[in-house]
C-alpha cells in the first residue's frame, strides 16, 4: 500500500513561500507599519516611524535628535517588542534616524482605512458591483468584506 503524503497547514506552506521567494520580509515591514502604535506604544509611535526593514534590521525614523537619543536607551526593549510582534526573532538591530516622521494616513494605499466610508469607482457597472457583493458575502469579517470588495472594484473590467 503506497504512503499517502502529509497534509501540511496553510499557514506553513504560505510562510515556507514568502520565505523562499523573498517577501517574509516585506510583509514584516508591512506589519509593522500598519501595527506600530500597538507594538511600541502610542507615546512612542507619534514620534517614529518604521521606515523599512533590511538586512535583519529596522531603519526607524525618529522625529527629532531628542527623540534619537531617548531611542538609544529603548533600543533593546523596542527590539524585544517588535520580535515579539513578528512571533520570533525576525530583526537583529534597529538603525535610528533623524526624519520626517510619517503620520498614519488616513485613506492611503489601495484599501479603505476601517470606520470610513467605501471608496465608490463610479467605472464599476451595477452589474459587476453585484457579482462583487455576492462574491464577498460568505466573508464573515466585515473589515475584510470591505477592503475585497475595493479590490475587486478596482480590478472589475
Amino acid at each position: 500500500m503506497a504512503k499517502r503524503p502529509s497534509l501540511n497547514p496553510l499557514p506553513d506552506i504560505l510562510a515556507r513561500f514568502l520565505k523562499t521567494h523573498g517577501m517574509a520580509i516585506h510583509m514584516l515591514e508591512f506589519r509593522l507599519q500598519q501595527h506600530w502604535p500597538e507594538i511600541v506604544g502610542d507615546h512612542v509611535a507619534r514620534h517614529t516611524w518604521p521606515d523599512s526593514v533590511r538586512h535583519r534590521k529596522l531603519y526607524l525614523v525618529a522625529e527629532n535628535s531628542v527623540w534619537l537619543q531617548q531611542l538609544l536607551f529603548l533600543k533593546p526593549e523596542l527590539l524585544a517588542k517588535i520580535n515579539a510582534a513578528a512571533d520570533g526573532e525576525a530583526l537583529s538591530d534597529i538603525v535610528l534616524r533623524v526624519g520626517t516622521v510619517r503620520p498614519p494616513d488616513v485613506g492611503e494605499g489601495p484599501f479603505p482605512q476601517p470606520g470610513l466610508p467605501e471608496q465608490k469607482d463610479a467605472d464599476v457597472s451595477a452589474e459587476a458591483r453585484a457579482e462583487i457583493a455576492a462574491a464577498v458575502q460568505a466573508v464573515a469579517d466585515p473589515d475584510l468584506q470591505t477592503r475585497l470588495k475595493t479590490l475587486f472594484s478596482k480590478s472589475a473590467p
